[in-house]
């Protein structure tokens, strides 16, 4: 006879299995597709393709990934290109997992060219492109389900949904651990990067005082500790999602990040109910 199941077991696999509204995620892979146009115009815009991977004579690659070495002649152009095509053919839904395969890997190429060039958030975009690739985010509200209505799918198994969660939980909660450390709990090094932006109006002469520094910095560390579980448990839902949407909306005013915030932002959304 089988053994019984126990309790826990039966709710993990509920949890993991039960069929949930594919909408959230099909809005992630909308936001997905337009951050990185809008990055990919960004790297042509300020020349950095050029100034990245054409103008240096000298590249330091990752341990085990010497054999990564930039396109010859415009290939580098071409490439990033590319690179504003797949995400378009990711946030319309044509073509999408072809392009979500060839995008990660594409993408994941440029990112193993040069340590000096290492972004955070683009290692963050590395492990989402990768866990996209494995998401039927091609099903819904896209031009191939209006092409192949055979194809449309209007939920799916929680644990896809989850599993992008998770992801982007991890930055979070990491941040908050990193944070914990001698120099962020004295202010530094918010107090130089503050002082910076002095000029700012409004807040620009608050961000002079002595105390700016600590309130930054341990603002960051309690928020990257607590806005997750926050915005997971029902009664402190609204009021986490909209601090984390005041957070990032304060960095991308004050700090150069690039689209790290409002790619946050946009995925905010996978945190609500499906």
């Amino acid at each position: 006879l089988p053994m019984p199941e126990t309790s826990w077991i039966s709710r993990t696999r509920t949890i993991l299995f039960v069929p949930v509204n594919i909408i959230p995620l099909i809005a992630f892979r909308v936001i997905f597709g337009g951050i990185m146009l809008w990055e990919v115009w960004r790297y042509f815009n300020y020349t950095r393709i050029y100034r990245y991977w054409i103008e240096p004579d000298l590249y330091f690659t990752y341990y085990g990934f010497g054999w990564v070495q930039p396109l010859p002649g415009d290939g580098m152009y071409w490439l990033w290109a590319g690179i504003g095509v797949l995400s378009v053919l990711i946030g319309i839904g044509l073509f999408y997992r072809v392009s979500s395969i060839l995008f990660f890997f594409v993408f994941t190429y440029t990112f193993l060219l040069d340590q000096t060039q290492y972004l955070n958030h683009f290692y963050l975009i590395v492990l989402i492109a990768f866990i996209m690739m494995f998401l039927p985010l091609g099903r819904a509200w896209s031009v191939e389900a209006w092409l192949r209505p055979k194809l449309r799918q209007a939920t799916i198994p929680g644990w896809q949904f989850y599993w992008l969660r998770i992801q982007l939980s991890i930055p979070y909660v990491y941040g908050g651990i990193a944070k914990l450390n001698a120099d962020w709990l004295r202010g530094e090094p918010m107090r130089d990067w503050v002082l910076r932006r002095a000029e700012v109006p409004v807040i620009g002469p608050y961000l002079l005082t002595d105390f700016s520094p600590y309130f930054f910095s341990y603002g960051g560390l309690f928020f990257d500790l607590l806005v997750v579980p926050f915005i997971l448990w029902r009664r402190t839902r609204w009021l986490a999602f909209t601090a984390a949407v005041f957070f990032h909306l304060m960095n991308a005013w004050l700090f150069p990040i690039g689209i790290f915030p409002w790619f946050m932002i946009g995925a905010l959304l996978l945190y609500l109910p499906p």
